[in-house]
């Protein structure tokens, strides 16, 4: 099972989204009514928007090797419908392969879809590989950790040593050692 643990130092939390949590998850049912409460009323919670400082974000895989994980100034989100989504802003973060790093990027925002196990960021990446020390820098990049690739796009500059190459997308590994065109 992939799970995107979510480590937290400071929280503050829109439309008291905390207030509520703690109500519900404190509060004993009333004396003469024994049901429990129904999921309805989880469901019923209100739409909220939420802030939470410095979060820190990790996903693990099936053999609990870590995938990636993602530090930032601020997780900016919302609720809705029971799913909550939202962007990180000012990122610093690495990606692993077999359980270690081989890349750590910063961007100024980024997000993670733990189901498929993606990290996607933009506003200007700038990435460098832990194993060759090699460079990217594009305007955004798409990670999937199940392809072991990078989708960089929008003047893209990528260099190993005294090589520089430049275009406009470019499909690399995750450690930037191998790179593929896009016709």
């Amino acid at each position: 099972m992939n799970v995107a643990i979510w480590r937290v130092r400071q929280v503050w939390v829109g439309v008291g989204l905390g207030i509520i949590l703690g109500l519900t998850a404190c509060q004993s049912p009333p004396v003469g009514n024994p049901r429990p409460a129904s999921t309805d009323s989880v469901r019923a919670l209100p739409e909220v928007q939420f802030q939470v400082e410095a979060p820190v974000l990790e996903q693990t895989d099936a053999q609990g090797c870590l995938l990636w994980r993602l530090e930032a100034r601020v997780l900016k989100g919302e609720a809705q419908s029971g799913e909550a989504q939202g962007m990180l802003q000012s990122v610093r973060g690495w990606l692993y392969r077999a359980g270690k790093p081989v890349l750590e990027f910063s961007s100024p925002f980024a997000r993670a879809d733990s189901e498929r196990q993606e990290v996607v960021a933009w506003g200007g990446v700038a990435a460098r590989s832990k194993v060759n020390q090699a460079e990217l820098r594009a305007r955004r990049i798409v990670w999937r950790a199940r392809a072991d690739r990078i989708f960089a796009s929008e003047g893209v500059r990528l260099r190993w040593g005294a090589f520089e190459l430049q275009e406009r997308v470019v499909v690399v590994d995750t450690a930037l050692e191998k790179a593929w065109g896009v016709p």
